[in-house]
């Protein structure tokens, strides 16, 4: 397998498992990957070069630790130079705003818990003109992606080695967009569902609690074939998911019924 630095983690593990070892080998950081539950949710998010990061290590270590376990490097200079743009280094700032809210995930991390949805949680309650600030070990990067295709602008603070303070807000004046992708008439997801045919894989995930319907989700479509259709029962509408499907070119409809439960359909070709 050819890899660059742009190369996703769950892609180095599903091409060879031994990869996990690898990388936990480089950065105490790293040992979270042996977390079965935070691999599928991390894994999937970040870069060869994001994760250098996270890990306070390099690209070129990477591939010193995968050139053995059979993978080709392709070298590039494409993303060189923007590891460390908007962050300044050492010491915090006093950044102008009516109010900061504080999360510090740290903990959440260690224990083998997920916080992207605090996360999303707490930009939910903002004023105007406020910022959330995340206190973590590393720069979240995968967040940043997320959160900037959601009108959101980031400033990111190295305040010394494993800790970093990386802030959230919404540039006055702009509204962050809401996605709206739900189907109201069960005619059309039978539409979708007929022209798929024998294309679709049925899960039901009423039965799981958070974060296990969007880890099973991510999972089911690493393996899915890109001209089948991933029909999901859940017991919500998974809004944090979208993000993440959006950024890996999916598409979905959304049915929620009178008895609580919702249909979800993930396809990539209409």
């Amino acid at each position: 397998m050819k890899i660059d630095e742009t190369t996703k983690i769950s892609a180095l593990i599903k091409h060879n498992p031994n990869v996990i070892d690898a990388i936990a080998s480089i950065s105490k950081n790293f040992e979270k990957f042996k977390n079965p539950i935070l691999r599928k949710i991390l894994a999937s998010r970040v870069t060869i070069q994001q994760a250098a990061k996270i890990g306070d290590s390099t690209v070129e270590i990477f591939f010193e630790k995968l050139v053995p376990l059979g993978f080709e490097v392709k070298i590039t200079h494409a993303l060189k130079g923007d590891a460390d743009a908007g962050i300044t280094e050492k010491k915090d700032v006093s950044l102008d705003f009516k109010s900061i809210e504080e999360l510090d995930v740290r903990q959440m991390l260690k224990s083998g818990k997920d916080p992207f949805h605090p996360i999303m949680d707490a930009l939910k309650t903002l004023d105007e003109n406020s910022a959330l600030k995340i206190v973590n070990t590393f720069e979240p990067t995968p967040l940043i992606t997320i959160l900037s295709k959601k009108g959101y602008t980031h400033h990111t603070v190295m305040i010394e080695n494993q800790l970093v303070h990386t802030y959230f807000f919404k540039p006055t004046g702009n509204s962050v967009p809401v996605i709206i992708e739900t189907n109201p008439k069960d005619d059309d997801i039978t539409v979708l569902l007929n022209l798929y045919k024998n294309k679709v894989k049925e899960i039901t995930l009423t039965h799981l609690e958070m974060p296990q319907p969007m880890v099973t989700i991510l999972s089911e479509l690493e393996t899915l074939p890109e001209d089948h259709l991933l029909f999901v029962h859940h017991k919500k509408v998974p809004q944090f998911l979208f993000p993440q499907l959006s950024e890996k070119g999916y598409l979905w409809r959304i049915l929620e019924e009178a008895s609580g439960e919702v249909k979800l359909l993930i396809f990539k070709h209409a």
